[in-house]
């Protein structure tokens, strides 16, 4: 099933985008207008790696992953984004530019699709919007420069003790697999880890 269009629903990003601009944001209808909500089910693309597609999604409901393809067709999973949260590929909203990654619901997820072009617009012509973009541009590479120092400073172990404190909803809610994936290890190895972490939390919880 392809992506499909659906009723609007609350308009999550320009009240995401207002929590990130920490007031309200002029032209608020502009966005709205341009905006299209989608659905999409477990296991589709939203986009994939390689094609144009400048787009921001904002996600109502669900859960997506955001991954690259290496070249003998292996899957590596950059982050997971849930209801909240925005993504988007940087490399595909400049001209002419592709997405350098793919995006894949794990989940039955509904989003808000809206074309960059519409955010540039609006930050052209407001101070708010601008400085919000910036913000949200910044969110994006802390994301990115925190995931690169987990992963080349922390054994597999501590990437997940600390994905269990930054993002438990996540560890909840995605499948052992990919939930692996993303930390770099076998699903069986995640398995031990688990178990070894669930083992001191009982141990502290109930001590002799």
């Amino acid at each position: 099933m392809a992506l499909t269009e659906v009723k609007r629903g609350e308009d999550a990003a320009i009240s995401l985008f207002e929590r990130i601009a920490r007031h309200p944001l002029a032209q608020a209808e502009r966005l709205a207008e341009a905006m299209q909500v989608r659905s999409v089910g477990a296991g589709e693309a939203i986009f994939h790696q390689d094609e144009p597609h400048p787009y921001v999604y904002v996600i109502e409901r669900g859960l997506v992953k955001l991954t690259y393809l290496r070249a003998n067709g292996e899957e590596w999973i950059k982050s997971f984004a849930i209801e909240g949260r925005f993504f988007a590929s940087l490399s595909a909203l400049v001209p002419a530019g592709r997405a350098s990654f793919s995006a894949i619901a794990v989940e039955e997820s509904r989003l808000e699709k809206i074309p960059f072009v519409t955010l540039q617009a609006l930050a052209d012509t407001d101070l708010g919007w601008s400085r919000m973009i910036r913000s949200a541009l910044m969110m994006l590479a802390e994301r990115k420069e925190r995931r690169e120092r987990q992963f080349l400073t922390l054994d597999p172990e501590e990437r997940y003790r600390a994905l269990l404190v930054e993002e438990p909803e996540v560890v909840a809610r995605v499948p052992q697999k990919d939930l692996a994936g993303y930390l770099g290890i076998t699903p069986v190895g995640l398995s031990r880890i688990a178990k070894r972490v669930r083992g001191e939390a009982d141990t502290r919880l109930n001590p002799g």
